[in-house]
């Protein structure tokens, strides 16, 4: 029997303990502290590089996959640092390898290679490592209270006229392109709906991810 998922926070809880963060709230702004890029867990298979951006509201540090120049759709949501701790079990931080696919519980969206993607972001900010003994599997590394702390002192960086490059935290929705054509097509019974734009979080060149579906298997965490 299948268990049922449990319902996601709407809010972010900081990590000292200040106000909540609603997720929703469209007036909060991330202040960008660095735009990067890192290769895929495995290169070979996915091709091209991820461009992530690390942001902070007050003493929240936040993680965000803003594009993919190889294939594979992923969300650009703005993740919490605090909500991709705790993905991680007891075993897991006393040092028990993990799997990729762990990762995608700090995600709201359902994109296939966000898991991939964020762990190889870890990797690249020295928070996580590949398991030498376990192919495909990452152990954690590094200190992420150091490495959040150096965020959050960290110069921002600065738009063309000196102003904090920001970011809002809940992205204006995109205009569906497709919805005044099927306002005037007309409706059929039965067969399968069509993928619209409106149901995929961010498109890459083409649709999936070899590279980001083979980390998506069950991961070795205490129970």
């Amino acid at each position: 029997m299948t268990k049922p998922k449990a319902k996601r926070d709407k809010h972010t809880e900081l990590p000292d303990g200040g106000a909540d963060i609603p997720a929703d709230d469209e007036s909060a702004q991330v202040a960008i502290v660095a735009t990067r890029k890192c290769g895929k867990l495995n290169p070979a298979r996915g091709g091209g590089a991820i461009e992530f951006q690390i942001g902070r509201i007050g003493a929240e540090i936040f993680l965000r996959l803003l594009s993919n120049e190889g294939s594979g759709r992923h969300s650009r949501e703005f993740v919490p640092l605090s909500r991709v701790r705790a993905c991680f079990s007891p075993g897991v931080l006393a040092g028990q390898p993990f799997k990729a696919n762990l990762m995608s519980q700090a995600f709201r969206s359902r994109s296939t290679t966000n898991s991939g993607f964020i762990t190889a972001v870890l990797r690249a900010e020295g928070l996580a490592v590949e398991d030498p003994e376990h192919k495909g599997m990452s152990l954690l590394c590094g200190d992420f209270d150091e490495w959040a702390e150096a965020m959050r002192t960290a110069e921002p960086e600065k738009n063309g006229d000196g102003s904090v490059k920001m970011e809002p935290l809940v992205p204006p929705k995109r205009e569906n392109p497709f919805a005044a054509a099927k306002d005037r097509t007309p409706k059929k019974s039965g067969g399968k709906r069509r993928e619209s734009a409106a149901d995929v979080d961010e498109p890459g060149i083409a649709d999936g991810d070899a590279t980001d579906a083979a980390d998506a298997e069950p991961c070795m965490v205490d129970a």
